[in-house]
């Protein structure tokens, strides 16, 4: 009798150690499985910061270095007023891009840069129809392209950029006119420039801004019978505002 019971007790206590034994290699299991989880989620965070940081990175390192090329481009026009009794014509010839161009050959800015930046301000003179109207003025233009060393189409005009991943960006370029009617055919060339790399919650986004600034030399004038022309020439500069992070420009907010 006595010894039926021992074996009885013995057998239970071995089902009860077996069924702690089992919840503890259970719980152990799903431990596992939690830690393991936190892990990879923790590495794929630490990842996804990663790359977003690094993009970010290369978009301010962009817009920066955009800044710099567009500050150091000079353009120049002569403004000719042809007036004949009562009828007066204006016209605008742009001169060609030169070394005289750039206001530092020290930069990394390329003449072919300098270039497409004339070619884009003709652009909008041309959308705009009549430069020295008051119709139509203002209407902006939009070009998208990448910033690398194969950027635009054209490895010269981003040489300087040609250690930087391929960077999205779009530039507008908005003629502004003088209120001050004896400055009517002074334009400025106001230029944003929204700069993106990455895709989803790695992406980044910088906005370069920069204001138009014009000046005028000397102006020169001649009589040919009853025609006058006066030529008046013009310099076209830029003036960095900021660079903001996100896709809109601000008045007040995070820059750079």
């Amino acid at each position: 009798m006595l010894k039926r019971r021992i074996k009885e007790k013995m057998q239970s206590e071995q089902g009860t150690s077996i069924f702690f034994g089992l919840l503890l290699f259970l719980t152990a299991s799903i431990l596992s499985v939690v830690i393991l989880e936190g892990a990879v989620t923790t590495v794929k965070t630490v990842a996804s910061d990663r790359t977003s940081e690094q993009n970010q990175l290369a978009c301010t390192s962009a817009a920066q270095l955009l800044r710099d090329s567009i500050v150091n481009v000079k353009l120049s026009a002569d403004i000719v007023e042809t007036k004949t009794g009562d009828h007066v014509e204006t016209a605008k010839n742009w001169k060609d891009v030169s070394n005289a161009s750039l206001i530092s050959t020290s930069l990394a800015t390329s003449q072919s840069f300098a270039q497409m930046l004339q070619n884009y301000v003709k652009e909008a003179d041309k959308k705009n129809k009549d430069v020295f109207g008051t119709d139509y003025f203002g209407i902006p233009v939009t070009k998208k392209l990448i910033i690398s060393s194969a950027g635009s189409g054209t490895d010269a005009a981003f040489s300087q950029f040609s250690n930087l991943d391929k960077i999205n960006a779009e530039f507008t370029i908005t003629p502004r006119k003088s209120d001050d009617t004896a400055k009517k055919n002074e334009v400025t060339y106001d230029i944003v420039v929204k700069l993106s790399t990455g895709t989803g919650r790695d992406s980044s986004h910088v906005v370069l801004s920069l204001t138009g600034k014009t000046e005028a030399r000397d102006a020169t004038s001649s009589v040919n019978g009853n025609t006058s022309t006066t030529t008046t020439p013009y310099e076209y500069k830029w003036e960095a505002k900021d660079i903001f992070y996100g896709d809109s420009v601000r008045t007040l907010g995070d820059s750079q």
